[in-house]
């Protein structure tokens, strides 16, 4: 770790607008330190609202929502599930960061002093964390153990992302034994809970999971909302879609994606909005009909769309 008074408080933090795998790896990487050190003063935290299927998973594990930070200048963070300014809170600059535990591409947060940088290509943060246990030899609980799994599901969309490795595969089943689920049926029950934001306002099924990338006037929005029955959000596509067009004119994006993934079909919707669709149309080498691109077997943002939007900034 990085320099700092060891008697302040350490502050583990996720993304904005944070995921599964951000809270849950917060949770689980804080208790991990405070095992291993014997500090009581390593919190786990959050950087926005928790959305349904993390509120679903802390109910089930009986696990509080970590601490809500709106600043984090002058205070000591580690950063899990994400490394890039963008994502991070507004003054992530201003923070004291002593690590970064992360499984995304290599982003831009920068620090005063070396720190531990740990990236690896995995399906979740909470992947790498739960090795952690394992080497040092702490135990794992039944609590943090449905935590972690939790993240890894979620990230993998039931182990189905082609971000998915053969050693997330091996913690996956090691992690179920231990918290007392099945993989599938808690997986899939817990997934099921996160389509409820379907039902949401347009603006938050475009926000809740939303991720920026590059910067103007090139910038690009991505969204991804988790479906059972896609049929439900084709009845707001022309009100999505304006949403769509309103937050990016406001916020001057080139063009905002929402991925509709559908976790029975493994297929995604992709909703595009745009001025001019296409070069987005001769990067993904699909077809778009009314602002829409069907791509079936897609389930990772990072994997599978993210590229393709990196790659389109590139070419504007």
């Amino acid at each position: 770790m990085a320099r700092y008074n060891r008697n302040e408080p350490v502050y583990v933090v996720g993304h904005v607008n944070p995921d599964t795998d951000s809270i849950c790896s917060a949770i689980a990487y804080a208790h991990f330190l405070r095992e291993k050190t014997g500090k009581s003063n390593i919190i786990a935290a959050r950087a926005g609202p928790l959305n349904d299927e993390t509120k679903f998973v802390l109910k089930y594990f009986h696990e509080k929502p970590p601490c809500l930070l709106k600043t984090i200048t002058g205070k000591n963070v580690i950063i899990v599930d994400h490394n890039e300014v963008h994502l991070a809170l507004p003054d992530i600059k201003r923070a004291n960061i002593l690590e970064i535990i992360d499984h995304h591409r290599i982003g831009d947060v920068e620090t005063i002093h070396p720190i531990a940088f740990v990236n690896q290509p995995r399906g979740s943060a909470a992947s790498i964390i739960a090795e952690r246990y394992s080497w040092f030899r702490i135990p794992i609980s039944k609590r943090i153990a449905g935590l972690m799994l939790s993240a890894l599901i979620s990230d993998t969309i039931l182990l189905n992302s082609p971000t998915t490795t053969r050693k997330d595969r091996t913690l996956a089943r090691a992690l179920a034994k231990t918290a007392g689920v099945s993989i599938q049926a808690y997986g899939r029950s817990m997934l099921e809970a996160g389509c409820d934001l379907i039902n949401h306002s347009s603006r938050k099924i475009i926000l809740t999971d939303f991720k920026t990338y590059g910067n103007r006037p090139k910038r690009m929005g991505i969204g991804q909302v988790n479906v059972a029955d896609t049929r439900i959000a084709f009845h707001k596509k022309k009100k999505i879609l304006k949403e769509m067009d309103k937050i990016r004119i406001k916020n001057e994006f080139r063009y905002i994606f929402l991925m509709i993934t559908n976790i029975v079909s493994l297929q995604t919707d992709l909703l595009i909005s745009g001025d001019d669709l296409n070069p987005v149309k001769k990067i993904f080498r699909k077809k778009i009909e009314h602002n829409l691109m069907i791509l079936p077997n897609t389930v990772s943002r990072k994997k599978q769309i993210q590229p393709k939007a990196i790659e389109l900034m590139k070419k504007l």
